[in-house]
């Protein structure tokens, strides 16, 4: 966990102090060791690497300028094999495969080089996803305008001139001009999915989260969490990056920590203070 969810805070017995080093991070944390660009293996100065204990902290010099960094609290666990790691229940899991349908019986031809799989209801979405969709901003290019719902105010809100304002509830597009575009265009991407999915569960009355997992996933192996540390160092001289994750932090250490991110802040400071 890398930004506070009072959801999984529940299951996963971490400790006031873990959860407070979240607060310190920074807005964006969803990137790390083997994610996205960082996953290269080999030997070279650009490859991944995992620290033991804080002992093992590098110096921060010329050479390793430490530009970004995360908090991020874990417990170990293993993939909950009743949901296959879904985290729904038997029926909302069958419509989350059949999204996509692993029945390639109905393939249809648009074109030269492309066709689509009849069988997957994404294809087939009615009024109750759409309007889920829309509410989430995720149709706005079918909309006459971007908007989206706040759940928490129930109020919609609209960019009109560049200014985001409130507005009124919008018209929705229909369900032929979504399924069209979702077959022709560049089609619904994985939380479509996960919106949609819940949608037509919820109208279904069958929605639900898997018993084995409460809905997570997996099922935790050690009995409480631990703090870890993903940072990001530079390499100047080189022009390389790499990501480094520091994998357990014990509390009487944290100070230790915290002040070694205070003195990577200092230099990336001290960098720019003739400007």
């Amino acid at each position: 966990m890398r930004n506070y969810e009072a959801d999984e805070v529940k299951v996963l017995n971490a400790e006031e102090w873990q959860l407070e080093c979240l607060k310190k991070n920074p807005d964006y944390c969803s990137w790390g060791n083997y994610e996205d660009y960082m996953t290269n293996k080999d030997s070279q100065w650009g490859s991944a690497v995992e620290l033991e204990s804080v002992g093992e902290l590098w110096s921060l010099d010329e050479l390793n300028e430490l530009v970004n960094f995360y908090f991020e609290v874990t417990r170990e666990s293993n993939p909950c094999k009743h949901c296959d790691q879904s985290g729904h229940n038997p029926e909302t899991k069958l419509l989350k495969d059949s999204w996509y349908s692993f029945d390639k019986s109905e393939w249809i031809s648009i074109g030269r080089n492309k066709r689509y799989n009849n069988l997957a209801w994404q294809y087939h979405l009615t009024e109750v996803e759409i309007k889920e969709l829309v509410k989430h901003g995720r149709l706005n290019d079918l909309m006459s305008i971007h908007c989206s719902y706040d759940e928490e105010t129930g109020k919609w809100h609209g960019w009109v001139n560049g200014t985001k304002q409130e507005i009124e509830e919008p018209e929705y597009p229909s369900p032929e001009s979504v399924n069209a575009w979702a077959i022709k265009g560049a089609g619904h991407d994985s939380i479509n999915q996960w919106i949609a999915v819940e949608a037509r569960a919820r109208h279904l009355g069958v929605y639900g989260k898997c018993e084995h997992c409460n809905g997570q996933g997996y099922i935790y192996t050690e009995p409480k969490a631990k703090l870890s540390l993903q940072m990001w160092f530079i390499h100047p001289r080189k022009g390389s990056s790499r990501g480094v994750y520091l994998k357990n932090i014990e509390q009487n250490e944290l100070e230790t920590v915290i002040e070694y991110l205070k003195e990577a802040r200092q230099r990336n400071y001290d960098r720019f203070s003739k400007l």
